[in-house]
């Protein structure tokens, strides 16, 4: 049986609607997202694209996981350092090529304790 979706917030949680809390849309908070910052349009040019692709051709491997002897295949061109929307840092880099699982979990959280301080 389906689970009802839980309120915004929650890791895994559905968006929800401030006004009546409802699921928002998938497409709805994507473009929310955009709208809030601007530099996320970024990721969809075809000058992205061509740094990615150059930067999984160069470095094919997880750097995170190289570093615990893992060899796995790399999915993700990432920031070294965040850009924040600086595009000086967000075209330039450096980058690194990272795994989905290890940018997603390990990176993101690094960034989020870096942003609180």
């Amino acid at each position: 049986m389906a689970k009802a979706p839980r309120l915004a917030g929650r890791r895994g949680a559905l968006p929800v609607s401030a006004v009546d809390a409802r699921p928002v849309s998938d497409a709805d908070y994507e473009r929310r997202r955009r709208d809030a910052a601007p530099w996320r349009a970024w990721y969809g040019l075809a000058r992205w694209r061509a740094i990615r692709a150059q930067q999984l051709a160069s470095e094919p491997i997880c750097r995170m996981c190289l570093a615990d002897g893992v060899v796995t295949a790399a999915s993700v061109c990432d920031h070294v350092e965040p850009h924040r929307g600086d595009a000086y840092k967000f075209w330039n880099g450096p980058f690194q090529s990272l795994c989905e699982f290890h940018h997603n979990r390990d990176k993101q959280r690094e960034e989020a304790e870096t942003r609180r301080g």
